[in-house]
């Protein structure tokens, strides 16, 4: 039986005063172009591939007349932190179900004289100094190294290759102090690597559709928010093969959907997962999800959406960050 995941995150911050960097003082331009290395359709090289476009990103300083929040200062100097799998100390395209199987990634950017970006330490803080009003920026892009030099063979490589980056920006004098954030964003990968031998292609791609989740409103009407999308895909056209997509809590060891506090000591928030547009009920812990649907060259596909809700209103929460993790398993019977 074969088991893939993915891990949606998602990110709380309950706020008790006016904090947050205003886009007043700054015009930036975040345009993604990513979602054809998330498909599962690009093909990987052992020897390496180069220049794959995956976003353009801008900056200029526009200081309006708008001032900002007491006590809060903005300059022209900023820092873009890249971030990816927070367990690895490079950055890599990981084989989906065998980690022992990867190629080591790095983006560069225009503006940088594409010079790599392929670790998470501060050595590869992206610095950027605004002169004057002028604009700042260019293309992010993909890369990957060539296997060559550190595998002997391609065998047993056939398959998906998944990763993300995540993209923050602050100014300078206030690095990694999320009060002062202007800019958070995260790209995920699929592709694949189809060398000698048939195999059958699947893959989970996990699309985040936000950073911060506002849970005092969620509270106050009892509402419901989209958190993101997973879509399954595949090459396979069995009738004989049966796919299922579970929902689960992404912490290890937890049994119910929660927030929980990042640092220091706090209550869990716990909340309910619902597929919408699906007639299942909503849940605290598991969902299960029969695949049925196959795509326009007959091999099996599902998209689903995932909400969160079930916010209990009469809790108080301290104020903080929290984070919240959500798995999506696929499973087959093969």
């Amino acid at each position: 039986m074969k088991r893939i995941l993915v891990i949606i995150l998602l990110l709380l911050v309950i706020i008790t005063g006016a904090t947050g960097a205003t886009y007043d003082w700054y015009s930036i331009q975040w345009n993604p172009n990513n979602a054809w290395l998330n498909n599962s359709s690009q093909q990987l090289v052992w020897g390496g591939f180069t220049g794959k476009q995956t976003a353009t990103f801008g900056v200029q300083y526009t200081q309006t007349n708008t001032p900002p929040p007491a006590g809060m200062t903005f300059s022209r100097d900023l820092t873009m932190v890249v971030s990816s799998e927070p367990h690895l100390t490079e950055f890599r395209l990981t084989k989906v179900g065998d980690p022992t199987k990867y190629w080591r990634a790095y983006l560069t950017h225009d503006k940088l004289g594409n010079v790599p970006i392929d670790t998470p330490g501060p050595d590869n803080y992206i610095t950027i100094k605004l002169k004057g009003w002028s604009y700042w920026g260019g293309n992010f892009k993909l890369n990957t190294k060539t296997n060559e030099d550190i595998f002997p063979s391609d065998a047993g490589f056939n398959g998906i290759y998944t990763t993300y980056f995540r993209f923050r920006l602050y100014p300078t004098a206030h690095l990694l102090d999320d009060d002062y954030l202007l800019l958070d964003e995260t790209m995920h990968y699929n592709l694949k690597y189809w060398g000698a031998g048939q195999w059958i292609s699947t893959a989970l791609a996990a699309v985040p559709y936000v950073t911060e989740v506002d849970v005092l409103e969620l509270q106050r009407t009892a509402g419901e928010l989209k958190v993101g999308s997973v879509e399954f895909l595949s090459d396979d056209d069995s009738n004989g093969h049966a796919y299922k997509l579970q929902v689960t809590p992404g912490e290890v060891g937890a049994t119910q959907f929660a927030f929980h506090r990042i640092s220091g000591t706090g209550s869990t928030i716990p909340y309910q997962v619902r597929i919408p547009n699906s007639g299942m009920p909503a849940s605290s812990s598991f969902l299960e999800r029969t695949v049925t649907t196959k795509d326009g060259n007959n091999h099996w596909y599902d998209f689903i959406e995932l909400a969160i809700l079930g916010f209990n209103p009469n809790v108080t929460y301290g104020s903080g960050d929290y984070q919240s993790r959500i798995k999506i398993t696929l499973i087959s019977n093969y």
